[in-house]
C-alpha cells in the first residue's frame, strides 16, 4: 500500500479526491494549516501545517514525510510548491521546477507565451500608464497581482478615463508595489478550466476541458466537454515549454482561439470533476504510460458543489 501525502486538505477537491484515492487502496495523508478543516477527517491520518510561506514549513513536511514513510508528496497550495523541489528520497508530484516558478509569476508565464507563439491576453506591468491603452481594444482591462491565486484582488477597469484613480484605489486597498500589479486585456468569451496531465517523460495522456458555469474564486460548478482546439493548445504546451508534469490551465475561447490567462502548476480544486469523468490525474501522472492518443473521458458529465455540515468530537 503506498502512500500518499497532500496538503490543502481543506481545498474543495480534495475530499474527493481522498475518497477516491482510499477506494483504490492508497493510504492518504492530509495536511492543512486549519486544524478544524472539514477535509483532514477523511484522512487516514492529517497534520496542522505551518503555513507555505514559513520557515519552517519545509521541515515539519520532512518530519511528517519520513516518520508516516511517505511515498508520493503532492502540494496543492501555490506558496508550497517552488520549496517542495527541497523535498529528497520522496516522489514529488509537480511539473519542472522551471516551469512551475515561470507559471507562479503571470508577467513571466505571459513573456513565455509571446516569445513561443502562444495564444495570452495582452499584458503589462502596471508603471506604464503611457502604454495601458496599447493593449485595451475595448477600453475594458483586467488588474491582479502578479503573483497571486484564486482569483484574489483581481478587479475590472471599465474606463480608462478612471484608470488612473481606480488603480490607486487597488493599490491602497491590496498594499501591493508597481512591480507586483499587472494589467490584462479583458477578453469575452467562454471560460475553461482544464486538467492537462503528463508525465515526469513529457507525454501528453490526458486533456479534459471543463466549462465553468459559475464561479466563486473557485469553480462551483462546471461541465467536461470535449474541445480540439485547447487539445491543440496543449499539445503546443507542452511541446514549446516542457512540463513534465500534470498542471491545470485557465482560459477563455474567444472567436474560436483558446487564450490562457492562468496556469497552475498542481492539480486543481476541480480535479473532483476531472476523477469523476473517468481521468484519475495522480495515478496516470505516477505512471510510465507513453503518449499514444489522448484517454476519453465522460463528456457532458456536470458538477455541483455544495455546503455540508461535518460534526465530531466530545458531545
Amino acid at each position: 500500500m503506498k502512500t500518499i501525502f497532500l496538503t490543502g486538505g481543506g481545498g474543495a477537491g480534495t475530499i474527493y479526491a481522498t475518497r477516491k484515492l482510499r477506494e483504490l487502496n492508497y493510504r492518504v495523508i492530509l495536511g492543512d494549516m486549519n486544524e478544524y478543516s472539514a477535509g483532514l477527517r477523511f484522512a487516514d491520518k492529517s497534520y496542522t501545517l505551518p503555513s507555505g510561506d514559513s520557515d519552517n514549513f519545509i521541515e515539519v513536511v520532512k518530519t511528517i514525510i519520513k516518520d508516516e514513510n511517505v511515498d508520493v508528496f503532492i502540494p496543492l497550495i501555490d506558496e508550497e510548491i517552488l520549496k517542495s523541489y527541497q523535498l529528497k528520497n520522496v516522489k514529488v508530484l509537480l511539473p519542472r521546477y522551471e516551469f512551475s516558478k515561470m507559471c507562479l509569476d503571470k508577467w513571466e508565464l505571459y513573456r513565455a507565451f509571446k516569445e513561443n507563439g502562444l495564444p495570452i491576453p495582452e499584458t503589462q506591468t502596471i508603471g506604464a500608464f503611457e502604454n495601458v491603452t496599447d493593449i485595451c481594444t475595448d477600453y475594458s482591462i483586467i488588474i491582479k497581482p502578479r503573483f497571486g491565486r484564486g482569483s484574489r484582488d483581481v478587479y475590472e477597469i471599465k474606463s480608462m478615463e478612471e484608470f488612473v484613480e481606480e488603480y490607486l484605489a487597488y493599490k491602497t486597498l491590496t498594499r501591493l508595489p508597481d512591480y507586483k500589479i499587472i494589467c490584462q486585456q479583458k477578453l469575452s468569451g467562454t471560460e475553461y478550466t482544464v486538467s492537462v496531465v503528463v508525465n515526469n517523460h513529457n507525454d501528453l495522456i490526458a486533456v479534459v476541458p471543463k466549462e465553468i458555469i459559475q464561479k466563486r474564486g473557485i469553480t462551483i460548478s462546471a461541465i467536461t466537454k470535449r474541445n480540439e482546439a485547447i487539445e491543440r493548445l496543449c499539445y503546443a504546451i507542452c511541446d514549446k515549454l516542457k512540463p513534465c508534469g500534470s498542471f491545470n490551465v485557465q482560459l477563455i475561447i474567444q472567436d474560436g482561439v483558446p487564450y490562457v490567462f492562468e496556469i497552475n502548476p498542481r492539480f486543481s480544486t476541480t480535479i473532483a470533476l476531472t476523477m469523476e469523468a473517468g481521468i484519475n490525474e495522480i495515478e496516470l501522472s505516477l505512471s510510465d504510460r507513453h503518449s499514444g492518443g489522448l484517454l476519453p473521458f465522460e463528456e457532458g458529465l456536470v458538477m455541483s458543489r455544495y455546503y455540508d455540515q461535518l460534526f465530531w468530537g466530545a458531545k
